[in-house]
Parts: C-alpha cells; sequence; structure tokens
C-alpha cells in the first residue's frame, strides 16, 4: 500500500489530537461526488469541528475552558479538605507562594485531568495536506498524514487513509 502522505483519504479515516484521551473518525456527511472503495473522498475543506472532526473522548489541555474548570473545581475540593497547615503557611511566606511551581514539576506521569473535548478550529482551516494536481468538487483532495490546529493547543493528525483492503475492488 502507498505511503500514508501519498495515499487520499476517505470518510471514517482514522484521527488522533495530542490533547485527546483517544482516537476518532474522520466524518464526512455530505458527499462531494468521488467514492474510493466505496467510500465518500474528503477534501482539505473537510474540517469543520462536530460535523468532520468529532470529540476525541475527553481533553487534557488547559487552554480548554472546560479542563481548566474542572482543574480549578478539584483543587477547590482539595483545599476545603486539606487546609495549609502552619508549616504550609511558613514556607508559602518564605517561598512567596512558589510551591505551585514545585507541585507541577513534581507531578509529571501523574494522571491529568481531563476536561470536555469539543474541538475548536478556526473557520476557513484547511488541512496541510492535499493533492496539488486533482480537483474533488472544485477543492484538493485531502491526504494521509495531514494535520490541523485546535486553538486549546492540541494538534490534530490523520493516522489513517479510511481506505480498507479489497471494498470496492
Amino acid at each position: 500500500m502507498a505511503e500514508l502522505n501519498e495515499t487520499y483519504v476517505v470518510h471514517t479515516a482514522t484521527i488522533r489530537c495530542s490533547m485527546g484521551m483517544r482516537e476518532t473518525y474522520l466524518v464526512l456527511d455530505n458527499t462531494h461526488g468521488v467514492f474510493l472503495r466505496q467510500q465518500p473522498q474528503m477534501t482539505v475543506n473537510d474540517s469543520v469541528p462536530g460535523v468532520n472532526v468529532r470529540c476525541f473522548g475527553g481533553c487534557y489541555s488547559m487552554e480548554n475552558p472546560a479542563t481548566k474548570a474542572q482543574a480549578e473545581s478539584i483543587q477547590r475540593a482539595v483545599e476545603e479538605r486539606c487546609p495549609d497547615t502552619f508549616l504550609d503557611s511558613v514556607l508559602k511566606w518564605f517561598t512567596g507562594n512558589k510551591k505551585e511551581v514545585e507541585t507541577q514539576q513534581a507531578q509529571e506521569g501523574v494522571p491529568r485531568v481531563v476536561g470536555e473535548c469539543v474541538p475548536n478550529i478556526p473557520v476557513g482551516t484547511k488541512w496541510d495536506n492535499g493533492k496539488d494536481s486533482v480537483e474533488t468538487d472544485g477543492q484538493q483532495p485531502l491526504l494521509g498524514g495531514a494535520k490541523l490546529r485546535c486553538i486549546y493547543g492540541g494538534e490534530i493528525e490523520i493516522i489513517t487513509s479510511g481506505q480498507t483492503q479489497g471494498g470496492g475492488e
């Protein structure tokens, strides 16, 4: 099979987000009229959040308001249940409240807070890998390995083309 970066992408290609909990599928609700292995072919413009790019289960990005709100909720609960001891107060006074930086460094490898994943891709943003010399419904066909950026910091990448062996041959 051809290398992913040179393979046309169809409905049900697998995608992942660097800030997401799990992989999901690229979706094409309305076909462009071109099919590969009995699946509708996608274009670089098929990047609409909630339509083409669906939820990745959960979002680890602290730039996502849902994740940030979840983290703040957990922090408030911890502070209510475990108020500062006298020693904590003294340390804060001497360190100028730098305890947070030390805590973040000490937590590497610890499970992260997860918020609701709602991909947020700016309107008009296109996938970054399309076939130049061909058109599908007047647009560049989408190729595997293409990437998009979510405004919450995640990099969304196509990891399979969606084409299955034997379908439509």
